[in-house]
């Protein structure tokens, strides 16, 4: 408790206390517990199972999470994590942290750009206090800029110095970023704070190219990003080029440490094509900023900023920079979002923002919880941006330092998580640096069995996915997203015949960037800057598979409903159960809830042990399918017997709660198609009778 004299120890001071009865002792009836005599009172309870199984769990870059940490996880006598502002920056990079709270953040990727900017100046007025922009002149996945114009129109109303733009990285980068550049100097905004989005390997690694031979690729494809670089550095101070973002690798379901160790290699990259390009080291370490997937893990999400800030201050410090810091923003991870029951979207962007927020996040950008279904509804739009209010202004997250600075927890999870990433980056390294992973497909293959150990738990609910693949809403009210007539957008904001551009200058020093923002100002468009700067080769990059870790179960209930469409109910399975209502209850809540996730409606059974009577109920059910329910003693008595006057009865599969055991061949003889218990792949089961009611 806290002493008037600021210490912290065991007494309590009670003020109001008669004169020599002043002091406490809060712990003085109890003996001293150690770790160990905790450890022996544990293993009592486990009753032999092993600790280590039973009590620790393992993320997947293999790190352990342990129930219980101690000052013999993470002695903190000698500060090893520094102080906030200081080196090595895992307490925040300036000196109040995470005090005053975070730059609210609202991503904007409407097609139309008159109906972006209306939502941009909503946001605005209602508390959002910088605008990120996902452009995409073909307006498939972003606001459709084509000429200087459309994003004029865009941004038509901002102030441009007090509400930071930070343009989404894309193949349009150069050409967006120069006309935005053009937008300021005809606002006559000198103190831009935004982010120019340059992050051609991230986009690289999510679009796909066709390159020139890796022998001659670095230099050439990174030497308009050290153009730009030096042209921002001249022209906007305060600004970064550099918007080095993580999601591409995250949504193709990268670990949190190979999300991080790209993200360094990456950045390694663009060092070595900046300074290349004439930029001092500081000077190149100061056009740099990262973007981050914040998801629903707390703990990790909360390491992985706090590693981050500290890999960066180590590269920096390797490459002889003094400037250490970089711009450290979060959005919640579009892999985490599901179609299906959207509303636990609120749910897990909640935790996200308040995980990334109190980690010291300076930006963080809420996703709608509609954003899987398409264009986000008003009310999506509010409640991302309520999040972010309430998290800060009524929970008060704002005004505390550094709240997880000294926990064991997040100082031990920090460290492990920080020295896992490095080993991956200096892998990268070995193969070449960034840009040469990617081209030999070293990036996509060490993602890609990370991502099938992931598709594997969530097909086997190890991995459970609320209103996904756990508590489904089988009957819940479908939510519709905004849509947008695209080609009536794209013919409205027809360019016309678009001028070529053929006398570019070569990258070098800004000239590049002051050519094309020339050009865009004399009403050139995006695809013909693209295809002024275009450079075509033989060698043919795919781009990273972009997933959503719901989508499996996802098809299943799409499955369910085109079912219902076609017969007017959708499939239903008839629990069959045996025995009374605490004998079958368990088995029959974990049945329902396996094959309602899979779109399949469930009709509950009224239990007892007479094979012909249940199987009469089944028959009244008008169910295609039929799950046992009950325990193994009453399997073992009546199963065979059930399974037999079932398929009588006209059951087309059915199914037995539980593992076959010794008597599965016989329950199979008798009719019983497949198992279902804790673990089993429950993707396979659905898939299968799904296809089979499809041929059927």
């Amino acid at each position: 408790m806290a002493r008037g004299d600021g210490r912290l120890d065991g007494v309590l001071v009670l003020p109001d206390s008669p004169a020599g009865d002043t002091d406490l002792s809060l712990a003085a009836e109890f003996p001293h517990a150690s770790h160990e005599t905790w450890l022996k009172l544990v293993d009592k309870i486990l009753g032999g199972v092993p600790f280590d199984k039973k009590l620790v769990s393992r993320t997947y870059d293999g790190l352990a999470i342990q129930p219980l940490y101690t000052r013999a996880d993470w002695d903190g006598d000698a500060d090893p994590s520094g102080y906030p502002g200081r080196a090595p920056y895992v307490r925040g990079n300036t000196t109040l942290g995470t005090h005053g709270g975070w730059d609210m953040r609202q991503l904007h990727r409407h097609p139309d750009p008159d109906i972006a900017n209306r939502q941009i100046l909503e946001d605005l007025e209602r508390g959002i206090t910088s605008i990120a922009l996902r452009i995409d002149p073909t307006g498939e996945d972003g606001i459709c800029v084509r000429n200087q114009a459309d994003l004029d129109a865009v941004l038509k109303g901002m102030l441009l110095d007090l509400a930071p733009v930070a343009l989404d990285p894309s193949p349009a980068s150069l050409p967006v970023a120069a006309m935005l550049m053009e937008v300021l100097a005809r606002h006559k905004v000198k103190d831009f704070a935004g982010n120019f989005g340059f992050d051609p390997l991230g986009v690289l690694a999510s679009h796909g190219v066709r390159l020139v031979a890796a022998d001659k690729a670095l230099v050439p494809a990174l030497a308009p990003l050290a153009d730009a670089a030096a042209h921002v550095a001249k022209a906007y101070p305060k600004a970064r080029t550099l918007n080095v973002t993580t999601l591409p690798y995250h949504s193709a379901g990268a670990t949190d440490a190979q999300e991080l160790g790209l993200a360094l290699a990456a950045a390694a990259d663009y060092l070595r094509a900046l300074t290349g390009g004439g930029l001092s080291i500081d000077a190149a370490c100061e056009q740099m900023a990262f973007t981050l997937a914040a998801d629903a893990d707390m703990f990790l999400t909360i390491a992985k900023f706090r590693a981050m800030r500290r890999l960066w201050a180590r590269v920096a410090e390797a490459c002889g920079a003094t400037h250490r810091t970089a711009p450290l923003t979060a959005r919640t991870a579009p892999r985490m979002m599901s179609r299906r029951d959207p509303w636990v979207n609120i749910l897990r962007t909640t935790v996200a923002c308040f995980s990334a927020g109190i980690a010291g996040a300076e930006a963080v950008t809420v996703l709608p919880f509609d954003h899987a279904l398409g264009l986000p509804q008003a009310l999506a739009r509010r409640v991302a941006r309520n999040t972010q209010a309430i998290l800060q202004e009524e929970s008060g997250l704002a005004r505390v330092v550094d709240p997880v600075g000294g926990a064991w927890l997040f100082e031990k999870l920090t460290d492990d998580l920080a020295t896992a990433a490095w080993s991956f980056f200096q892998k990268i390294e070995a193969a070449g640096g960034m840009m040469a992973a990617l081209m030999s497909g070293f990036v996509a293959d060490e993602i890609a069995g990370v991502r099938a150990e992931r598709m594997k738990n969530i097909a086997r609910r190890k991995d459970a996915l609320t209103g996904i693949s756990e508590f489904p809403n089988i009957d819940e009210a479908p939510v519709k997203a905004e849509t947008a007539d695209r080609a009536a957008i794209l013919k409205a904001r027809d360019p016309g015949t678009p001028t070529r551009l053929d006398t570019l200058p070569q990258p070098g020093g800004g000239g590049l960037m002051a050519a094309l923002r020339a050009a865009v100002k004399n009403a050139a468009t995006v695809a013909a800057v693209g295809e002024a700067l275009a450079v075509h080769g033989h060698m043919t990059l795919p781009p990273l598979p972009q997933i959503r870790l719901g989508q499996e179960f996802e098809t299943f209930r799409d499955a369910g409903d085109a079912y219902a469409a076609k017969f007017g109910a959708r499939p239903k399975i008839f629990l069959a159960s045996l025995g009374t209502i605490a004998e079958f209850t368990a088995r029959a809540g974990f049945a329902k809830n396996l094959f309602e996730a899979g779109g399949i409606a469930t009709v509950d059974g009224t239990g007892g042990t007479d094979p012909a009577a249940i199987a009469e109920d089944f028959r009244h059910s008008k169910s295609e399918l039929a799950v046992i329910c009950g325990t193994d003693a009453l399997y073992g008595a009546h199963a065979v017997a059930l399974a037999t006057a079932l398929r009588k009865a006209g059951a087309g599969m059915i199914y037995l709660a539980g593992r076959g055991g010794d008597a599965e061949a016989a329950l199979r003889a008798a009719g019983v198609d497949g198992f279902i218990y804790m673990g089993c792949d429950v993707a396979a089961v659905l898939k299968d009778i799904h296809g089979r009611l499809e041929a059927a």
